[in-house]
């Protein structure tokens, strides 16, 4: 038995380094040729300021790439290169991570390959060679799924702390992240109160809740809800004749001019905005009441707010702007065929695996299934927060909406995978005790 469990351990090295030449080798004209966007050189003017600095820990955007810009010296081609090299690794961390978590060695190798595989999605690749932060996000949120995996397999300190640290920066990278770990201490803290896990999960609980609110502090002191949240006045507020009457009974300075402003982004109309005199008193009122309305407006709507999230599940996933050039590297070409691609991602079944893996989550908790294998307590943990998360991501910001949803959808893939896996080996453990 240890011969063949060496022998299968011998074979993922094999692959996983075949996975790092395939990677590295396809990839090198995008490493050259990474990509910069609009808002890079927000992320650039952070890196340049001093690390200690309060321009740096509470800017207008979160530290996570700009701290990666600065260990890069600012260079693209390095950041691509380090963005590239972290996400091969944590993605062979999570594949090693799941395919150990299971008990037949028939199936270790397979899973190792699929979750390797569902890496190389374009949706999730491309991103490496993009001066943004979302492979910089896709990759802490593997990592912080790994090391949970790991975890759920034996409580020790150091793997909590370990995971706390990496929670850090998953929540420093993108800011919706820190929403995701608050919904995460949330079902920690009901699982505990239910007695399905120890009270010693209240530590985890506890810390995702501190780092949510610190987080929440740090956005704030650097203003970075101010952006999005005139995108979504612009973009879906003002449109809307209903939201302008409620917005305007929290006393919202409703004027031409900022009607004027009608389906505009806030850096739409030469940055109106921000710069128009006849809207100071908006300005005014947004700094000082405007987060606090527009949560009441989602409250107090919640039919409007959930079906709006609703309607756009399908689109938001299946992020079909990718393929348009709004984004990749020019140099960027995807490793896997585009069929492939389409079974890994099957971005037209979105609705159908939501379902899927909800109601299969459900089961899950009223079975207690954890107890068969940890590892469904991850695909539990994985799987109900998803459209929560994409109601965060919808109603965060009008602008580029499916860019922002991008781990919504890596959660989603890897809950319907991760379900597969722990449908086999359960069949597989039906047949063996059948035999016995």
């Amino acid at each position: 038995m240890r011969d063949t469990n060496k022998a299968v351990y011998l074979f993922l090295i094999v692959i996983f380094i075949c996975y790092v030449l395939l990677r590295a080798i396809i990839n090198l004209p995008a490493l050259n040729k990474p990509r910069e966007l609009a808002d890079t050189t927000a992320y650039l003017r952070i890196s340049n300021q001093p690390l200690l600095s309060a321009d740096f820990w509470g800017s207008s955007r979160p530290l996570g790439f700009p701290l990666l810009l600065k260990i890069a010296h600012q260079n693209d081609q390095v950041t691509a290169t380090l963005q590239l090299g972290f996400s091969i690794l944590v993605w062979g961390l999570l594949a090693f991570a799941v395919a150990a978590s299971l008990r037949p060695l028939w199936l270790q190798p397979l899973v190792f390959v699929l979750i390797l595989a569902l890496s190389l999605v374009r949706q999730l690749a491309g991103w490496d060679f993009v001066m943004m932060t979302e492979s910089l996000s896709v990759s802490w949120f593997v990592l912080f799924l790994a090391v949970g995996v790991w975890l759920l397999h034996g409580w020790r300190i150091y793997k909590v702390i370990l995971l706390c640290v990496i929670a850090f920066f998953l929540a420093f990278t993108r800011d919706t992240n820190a929403y995701l770990l608050l919904m995460l201490a949330g079902l920690i803290l009901l699982a505990v109160l239910l007695r399905w896990m120890q009270p010693r999960s209240l530590i985890l609980a506890a810390f995702f809740i501190f780092i949510f609110l610190l987080n929440n502090a740090d956005a704030s002191l650097g203003g970075r809800w101010i952006f999005p949240l005139i995108n979504l006045i612009g973009r879906r507020v003002l449109p809307n004749q209903q939201a302008v009457k409620f917005f305007e009974s929290c006393g919202m300075p409703v004027s031409p001019e900022l009607m004027g402003l009608k389906g505009e982004f806030a850096n739409g109309d030469d940055r109106a905005f921000y710069n128009d005199p006849a809207l100071e008193s908006f300005r005014t009122w947004l700094n000082e009441h405007g987060k606090t309305c527009y949560m009441r407006w989602l409250v107090t709507n919640p039919v409007d707010s959930i079906s709006s999230s609703w309607n756009e599940f399908q689109n938001l996933i299946a992020f079909d702007n990718v393929d348009n050039g709004n984004y990749f590297s020019r140099a960027y070409d995807p490793v896997l065929p585009w069929r492939v691609e389409r079974v890994l991602y099957p971005d037209q079944l979105i609705l159908w695996i939501w379902g899927f893996v909800t109601a299969a989550a459900l089961i899950a908790v009223f079975s207690r299934a954890w107890h068969w294998n940890p590892l469904w307590a991850a695909f539990i943990l994985l799987c109900l927060p998803i459209f929560p998360h994409l109601f965060i991501s919808w109603h965060g910001d009008a602008m580029a909406p499916q860019r922002h949803a991008l781990s919504v959808g890596l959660e989603l893939m890897l809950s319907f995978w991760m379900l597969i896996f722990l449908l086999l080996d359960t069949v597989q453990r039906l047949l063996s005790k059948n035999e016995i």
